[in-house]
């Protein structure tokens, strides 16, 4: 009986990946209402010519805090000695953005055919809160911890050294942090996703939806809690 039940929740699982999935890629009207409560209109489209004229605005930001995206961004981050964020994108829809607290949000509703364009220097930051969709690369870091927050759909990549990285994944995300040398990692996966991790101490995993944590490299410690479905890989 258990598994059956199990099977059957399986197959439910994906039926329901399918389904975002279409919802995603074809914006089914539920889907569309669900983002424009958020402030925001996005389907993922290519071209911009219907956007009207471009526009960037910088803002300043404090080295080593955490950072909010509330709307869809292309996001990179570059370690550097200046502290800034650039955005980019239609003009109608930039000069409607709040920057307030280290949270970038919008005023008001806007249709936006794909992420801001987003490109933050600093020496460090502690980490990013991503409330939307998002494609984010995180380029030669260098610090002491980094925590990611994703609750929207992200593809996300990193490189560096960071001691020790916290990923909670709340949406549906591929997450990689292969590339990043690090000692210890909390991986918690609540949503639908994957990540990838290179610690070498104490690794700590929790899954509580549907999802794959892959290690390539070995840790000293492993410590793993299954409350749904996913499987860990050791591929080192």
């Amino acid at each position: 009986m258990l598994r059956k039940l199990l099977i059957v929740f399986a197959s439910g699982l994906i039926l329901s990946i399918a389904a975002f999935a279409l919802a995603w890629t074809f914006g089914g009207e539920k889907m569309k209402q669900e983002f424009e409560t958020k402030g925001w209109y996005f389907d993922g489209g290519d071209d911009h010519h219907d956007q009207g004229p471009r526009k960037s605005r910088v803002f300043a930001i404090q080295s080593g805090s955490q950072l909010a995206m509330e709307v869809p961004v292309d996001l990179e981050f570059t370690r550097g000695d200046k502290a800034e964020m650039t955005v980019e994108g239609p003009a109608s829809v930039v000069d409607r953005l709040i920057w307030a607290n280290g949270r970038l949000s919008l005023n008001g509703s806007a249709r936006i055919h794909r992420g801001l364009k987003v490109r933050i220097t600093a020496p460090e930051i502690a980490g990013l809160d991503l409330d939307a969709p998002g494609d984010v690369d995180l380029h030669g870091l260098d610090q002491e911890s980094l925590r990611i927050n994703a609750r929207g759909a992200i593809d996300l990549d990193a490189s560096g050294k960071v001691a020790r990285t916290f990923v909670t994944s709340d949406g549906a995300g591929n997450i990689d942090l292969g590339k990043v040398q690090g000692r210890d990692a909390t991986i918690r996966i609540n949503g639908v996703g994957d990540v990838t991790i290179g610690a070498t101490g104490v690794v700590d995993v929790e899954i509580n939806g549907a999802g794959n944590v892959t290690l390539v490299r070995k840790p000293e410690t492993l410590r793993s809690r299954m409350n749904g479905i996913g499987d860990i890989d050791h591929d080192y």
